[in-house]
């Protein structure tokens, strides 16, 4: 099947080939999400400052609906922590959470984190701030927050915060 996202670098739509199986084996952990490295084909050959010719990459997050409800551009491995604080709400300082210990999907089973939860610690993969959490996860900010803490003092979240 074919998805699409918003590439800020290129600053246009970038369509990815995916195997519908590859989804769903990745929603198994409440979330899919598909990186995908690229260049623009056609970057601006008048526009000094045009990186998009470089090779970067998306970033795209899929819903058990098949929505998908975030995308990142960078370039590099990971989104820089100015790339972040770009799409946050917060002044100076980016929030980031980070998992400190992996739960295998039993733990939604066994009743030890609701579903939701088990989602959000996948969407909390050091690449996203707590705003983009809550924006990937569809939820208000207020409530992330207040699952982060949760999620605190189970041991399985940290949130590092970073000055910009």
């Amino acid at each position: 099947m074919e998805v699409w996202g918003w590439c800020d670098i290129c600053e246009d739509m970038v369509a990815l080939k995916v195997d519908k199986k590859e989804i769903i084996n990745g929603l198994q952990t409440g979330i899919y999400t598909k990186e995908y490295k690229h260049r623009n084909p056609n970057p601006d050959p008048e526009d000094y400052d045009d990186q998009s010719g470089n090779e970067h990459t998306i970033l795209v997050y899929i819903n058990d609906s098949y929505d998908v409800t975030g995308v990142k551009s960078f370039f590099g491995d990971s989104p820089s922590t100015s790339d972040m604080s770009a799409a946050t709400a917060a002044g100076g300082e980016v929030r980031i959470p980070i998992v400190v210990k992996e739960i295998p999907q039993m733990s939604v089973h066994l009743g030890m984190l609701t579903q939701e939860e088990f989602i959000i610690l996948k969407i909390c993969d050091g690449m996203n701030t707590i705003e983009q959490v809550a924006e990937i996860a569809q939820k208000p900010v207020d409530d992330i927050e207040s699952m982060m803490e949760k999620l605190r003092k189970k041991g399985l979240v940290k949130v590092i915060k970073r000055e910009v």
